[in-house]
């Protein structure tokens, strides 16, 4: 029925009965993982060392899964009786370990490398000792939970005979 005015003025004659289907879509977000910055992992307990991470891995930003950092403990210059580095790594995966390869120039300083995992936890891959040097893999998350130590002589655990 045609009166030639708009549909809202048409007198409601009949009834109309609608039915309503409502579909539920499931909507699923993807997040790629990243890891956080790394440093807080890393400690100087003693003040003596210095920790380098490469700066786009550092200052809050997230490195994406796969990422592999190399990590040093070299001398602050903080104490001229400094004679190298030992460090303690405190793993949430495999039993604690220390590395004292002497692997960083100059003189007897220590490097290890982290790999973001998927998990967005870090992978530390280290060299225990005591001789020969044992490659160790686990995840750190502890906030200093790898202690870089400066040694002076060979007095402590972490620093051993070269």
């Amino acid at each position: 029925m045609d009166s030639g005015k708009p549909a809202a003025y048409l007198p409601f004659t009949s009834q109309i009965r609608r039915t309503l289907t409502v579909t539920t879509c499931l909507q699923t977000t993807i997040t790629a993982i990243n890891c956080p910055d790394p440093r807080s992992l890393v400690s100087t307990p003693d003040g003596r060392l210095t920790v380098g991470i490469p700066a786009a891995n550092t200052n809050g930003a997230f490195s994406p899964i796969g990422t592999t950092v190399a990590v040093t403990c070299g001398d602050a210059g903080t104490d001229p009786a400094t004679i190298g580095a030992g460090i303690v790594f405190d793993f949430d995966t495999v039993p604690q370990a220390i590395q004292d390869v002497d692997n960083f120039p100059p003189g007897n300083f220590e490097m290890f490398t982290m790999t973001c995992q998927p998990s967005g936890l870090w992978l530390v891959s280290m060299q225990a000792v005591p001789a020969p040097p044992t490659p160790v893999s686990g995840i750190i998350s502890a906030p200093g939970a790898i202690q870089c130590n400066g040694c002076i002589g060979m007095l402590n655990a972490y620093c051993t005979p070269g």
